[in-house]
């Protein structure tokens, strides 16, 4: 996410409620970017049938969503923004989204999102997991459009895993934490849940020739942040983020996904999706 990047937002044509162009508007003014709001519509069969043609059908139905999306843009036309919208035809929209947000070179889709169940999100392929897994750029999924008021922003990172992935996941969380910390004028907070007290000096491959150093300084160093907005809490990841989000009042979390996919995906899923339902905060992915 850049300040000259481009946020792409994810209109909602059967919500009275557009909780993603209220926070990306928001963001668009903080951070100077252009938004590309982007809406899916489409009509099954049945809903087809009611027209002349299926052509007429599509024809119709695209001209009430364009009528209703400029509706929905009109109230910020005052905001000094460069909006610009796209409306599309499928019914897979959530992987049309991904599409589009790639051919417009978005830095940064914001996409509503509403807690389901665990059953729910197993027993069928959800919008916020499909964009979790196929998007080529960070998500932020908005859970309320209620303004930022708390100036925190939580980077959650893995240390007690040692290989290049976790590494450069480590740094791509951190760059766009620090980023969005940096644009909105946030305390930025780093969170790294453990199961077991890592070696701290392997895990950042650091040299820790001071005797006396804690090992929280030690990790504060390496993401360049006071010591006492790093921390290192042993327990169960998804607890540990859970609670230390509500502890600190952060308006944002930042977290990794590993895009895992299909039977592993189902089976193993990973923090971030497993803390999406639990949280009432924004989520940047």
């Amino acid at each position: 996410m850049s300040p000259t990047g481009k946020i792409f937002v994810i209109a909602d044509p059967t919500d009275d409620r557009q909780i993603a162009l209220e926070r990306a508007i928001q963001l668009g003014v903080d951070t100077k970017s252009a938004l590309h709001v982007f809406c899916c519509t489409y009509l099954d069969e049945e809903a087809l049938g009611e027209f002349a043609s299926r052509r007429d059908g599509k024809h119709h139905e695209m001209e009430r969503v364009e009528a209703w999306l400029d509706q929905q843009l009109a109230p910020y036309s005052k905001e000094g923004l460069t909006i610009e919208r796209e409306i599309w035809w499928n019914e897979k929209w959530a992987e049309s989204a991904c599409h589009a947000a790639a051919r417009c070179g978005a830095s940064l889709i914001v996409k509503s999102s509403f807690s389901h169940s665990k059953l729910g999100r197993i027993a069928r392929k959800t919008s916020d997991l499909t964009l979790l897994r196929n998007s080529s750029c960070p998500v932020l999924l908005a859970k309320s459009s209620e303004p930022w008021i708390n100036k925190c922003v939580l980077a959650t990172v893995a240390l007690d895993q040692v290989d290049e992935e976790h590494e450069r996941l480590n740094n791509i969380i951190t760059t766009e934490a620090r980023r969005l910390a940096d644009m909105t004028g946030f305390e930025l907070h780093v969170l790294a849940a453990h199961q077991e007290h890592p070696d701290i000096a392997l895990v950042l491959n650091m040299l820790c020739d001071d005797e006396g150093v804690s090992r929280q300084a030690y990790a504060a160093q390496r993401f360049g942040i006071p010591e006492e907005q790093m921390h290192l809490i042993q327990g169960n990841a998804r607890l540990v983020i859970i609670d230390k989000a509500y502890e600190l009042k952060a308006d944002v979390v930042v977290i990794g996904s590993s895009a895992r996919k299909g039977i592993k995906a189902a089976l193993i899923g990973n923090t971030a999706e497993k803390v999406l339902d639990e949280l009432n905060i924004d989520l940047l992915v």
